[in-house]
């Protein structure tokens, strides 16, 4: 896995040849793992903040001040995620794209398949930079209305924005498990690291 890293990073710019199922898929898992320590690393401060709020407010013995002081910290803290979001969205866009191509050579299709869940990448950071406006509101709605005992109102918009990001992920993992050509393509000889 070691290996695949450091040739992938090595080779961000690098559109030409070809990279086989283990080494993309080595890859991809190394860009997964960094992304979740990464949100985790801007998540935690800001729970253990909210949780610190909440078990102050807990002290005047009132249940929903409790939950009130967690949620506003959340819900502040709800537009610096999108931000950070973003970023890693950018971030995964840059080290993802050359091994894409590569990837996708190797099974014999065009590079320019790189459109399809760039283009798609692009709509969900489009969308996630939009909702920034409004999305303090959206939540706090909500909570308002849980708060009251009713169902909180489905913003249908999030979830078309959430089925985007994930479609982005299973275009890469089907292009990333296709079978390898054995041969030699156009695109050069078969990768015989992997």
């Amino acid at each position: 896995m070691a290996g695949a890293i450091g040739y992938s990073l090595k080779n961000l710019t690098n559109f030409n040849g070809r990279d086989g199922r283990k080494r993309f898929l080595s890859y991809f898992l190394f860009v997964v793992i960094l992304n979740l320590v990464l949100y985790l690393a801007a998540s935690i401060p800001t729970i253990m903040a909210a949780m610190d709020a909440g078990i102050e407010a807990a002290k005047t013995g009132d249940n929903s001040t409790a939950e009130t002081a967690i949620m506003n910290h959340m819900i502040d803290f709800a537009g610096t995620l999108v931000w950070i979001s973003l970023g890693i969205a950018l971030l995964n866009t840059v080290l993802l794209s050359a091994a894409f191509v590569r990837r996708a050579h190797d099974t014999g299709l065009p590079g320019l398949l790189l459109a399809i869940p760039l283009g798609l990448q692009l709509v969900w950071m489009f969308f996630a930079y939009r909702q920034l406006d409004g999305l303090e509101a959206t939540m706090r709605a909500a909570v308002d209305a849980q708060m009251a005992g009713q169902s909180p109102e489905v913003q249908t918009g999030m979830i078309a924005q959430d089925l985007i990001g994930w479609l982005v992920v299973i275009i890469v993992l089907v292009i990333g498990f296709l079978k390898t050509q054995r041969s030699e393509n156009q695109y050069g000889e078969p990768n015989l690291e992997g």
